[in-house]
């Protein structure tokens, strides 16, 4: 007979990512997100994007913590404007310098972002260097949920939904009225994971490669 202890869900705690917890970060992401530009970029770029998210006022970034060790994390924020807008103003050319040594050695690479992403992320640039038009913020706040991963051993018990609901949580105490986020259209798991939660899925959009993505809602103010 298995023990009632061996049945118990491990506590899982939530609290703020610190900068050491980055290489944690980028690893779970290169583990359970291994598709897509940024990890195309290697190790170095992705710790530097995490990075923004401890730097941004407009930024969460969370660690779930189970028996004392990091089993999984979220990165997302509370206006999706605001960090935009510190990551292209003040860590533009960080980013840059982290993905050029990847870009240089992977010609291939370097086609595709000239191809499908240079003239956005210039556009990008100097829109964050204009200050903001009256006209330019919005009638709600909306956020968004950027990155979670958990790590394997941790799934389906419970880490992923503390994660979420405490990011859903922080958004809320700051008054945001939407959150956002999206999963791979063909990633049915996850769609039901967040549809469990109370996210509406929405119709899907494709991205800059073509690759189909299903997007979610969640509104905060009913």
């Amino acid at each position: 007979m298995t023990s009632a202890s061996a049945m118990e869900t491990p506590r899982v705690s939530l609290r703020v990512m610190e900068l050491s917890d980055v290489p944690t970060a980028v690893h779970l992401h290169r583990a359970n997100l291994p598709s897509g530009f940024f990890v195309e970029l290697g190790e170095r770029f992705l710790s530097r994007y995490y990075r923004t998210f401890l730097t941004s006022p407009a930024a969460v970034a969370l660690v779930a913590v189970v028996e004392g060790r990091a089993a999984g994390f979220l990165v997302g924020s509370t206006d999706e404007r605001v960090h935009r807008r510190h990551v292209l103003q003040l860590e533009r050319w960080q980013l840059a310098r982290a993905g050029a040594g990847a870009l240089i050695v992977r010609p291939e690479l370097t086609a595709r972002f000239m191809r499908t992403r240079a003239q956005r992320y210039l556009r990008g640039i100097r829109r964050a260097s204009d200050p903001p038009a009256a006209h330019d913020t919005p009638q709600g706040r909306t956020g968004m949920l950027s990155h979670i991963a958990v790590d394997a051993p941790h799934r389906r018990t419970g880490v992923g939904v503390a994660l979420v609901n405490g990011f859903a949580e922080i958004a809320r105490v700051h008054g945001v009225d939407l959150l956002r986020l999206y999963t791979a259209h063909d990633n049915e798991p996850a769609q039901r994971f967040y549809e469990r939660l109370g996210w509406q899925r929405q119709e899907q959009q494709p991205d800059m490669d073509g690759k189909a993505w299903t997007p979610f809602i969640l509104e905060l103010t009913k």
